[in-house]
C-alpha cells in the first residue's frame, strides 16, 4: 500500500470495513485487523478456510469508498499462524 500519513477518511473507511465484517455472522467472530491507506484496504489475521478469506475480501470490497482489498496477510488456520492479528496496526 502507498506511503504517507493515514487520513481521517481512511480511519472512517477502516471503521466502516470493521463494522461490515462484524455484521456478517459468517466471519464476525474471526480476528481480522483492518488497515486503510488511500482507500486501499489491507486485511490481516487468520480465517478457517478459503471461503472465509474470499468472503472477507468481498465484504470489505463492498464498502463504499474502498478502492481495493489486499488479503496477502490474511492466513488460513492450520498454516502455523497465530489466531490474533497484530492489533497495533488496527487503525493505520
Amino acid at each position: 500500500m502507498g506511503g504517507g500519513p493515514v487520513t481521517v477518511q481512511d480511519e472512517v473507511l477502516a471503521a466502516m470495513v470493521r463494522n461490515a465484517i462484524a455484521r456478517d455472522k459468517r466471519i464476525s467472530g474471526l480476528a481480522i485487523a483492518v488497515r486503510v491507506a488511500h482507500g486501499e484496504v489491507m486485511l490481516k489475521g487468520v480465517v478457517d478456510d478459503e471461503g472465509q478469506l474470499e468472503l472477507a475480501r468481498l465484504v470489505a470490497g463492498g464498502v463504499h469508498g474502498v478502492r481495493s482489498v489486499n488479503t496477502d496477510e490474511l492466513r488460513i488456520r492450520g498454516d502455523g499462524e497465530a489466531d490474533d492479528p497484530d492489533s497495533g496496526e488496527d487503525a493505520q
